[in-house]
């Protein structure tokens, strides 16, 4: 093997090793149709009971997943914390595909809340669970939001383009 080959095999490596990683994203840019359902159930004791159930379809651009929002633990507190509200995030563990962590907020008016929250991803599907326990007005109310994703297709004018 000439020197030139051996310089050119051993540089290689070192070389690309400096670049930045680019992987596909882990969530296709595109539309996405949204199944939500709320459960909730005012005591442990209880059955729960469906609050609400919605389908939407939404467009995720690349300039928002390149935020990572659905494996990132500070999205939801920024959302709370725009409405007054204080909270702390603990517990976050991340994977390639997954995240959860727990979220605890005290609300402007008083009232807490207490979230778990565990997400899934894969180019196509995205699944997103919160368990909540509400604390309002000397009263617990426990519920539960689930939204399942799948990757519908092209963006089109009539989704909401997040």
């Amino acid at each position: 093997m000439s020197v030139r080959v051996l310089r050119s095999v051993v540089l290689l490596p070192l070389v690309l090793s400096g670049l930045p990683v680019l992987a596909s994203p882990t969530i296709q840019p595109g539309g996405w149709k949204v199944k939500t359902v709320v459960t909730a159930r005012e005591t442990p004791a209880s059955p729960p009971r469906t609050v609400s159930e919605m389908s939407t379809q939404v467009c995720f651009t690349p300039a928002f997943l390149a935020r990572d929002p659905y494996l990132t633990p500070g999205i939801d507190r920024d959302k709370m914390e725009k409405q007054g509200a204080r909270c702390s995030i603990s517990d976050a563990t991340r994977g390639e595909a997954s995240a959860s962590w727990k979220m605890n907020c005290t609300m402007a008016d008083g009232n807490s809340v207490e979230m778990q929250i565990n997400n899934t991803v894969a180019p196509r599907r995205l699944r997103s669970e919160i368990q909540q326990l509400v604390h309002k007005g000397g009263q617990d109310v426990q519920i539960r939001l689930t939204m399942d994703s799948v990757y519908a297709g092209a963006c089109t004018k009539d989704m909401l383009q997040l």
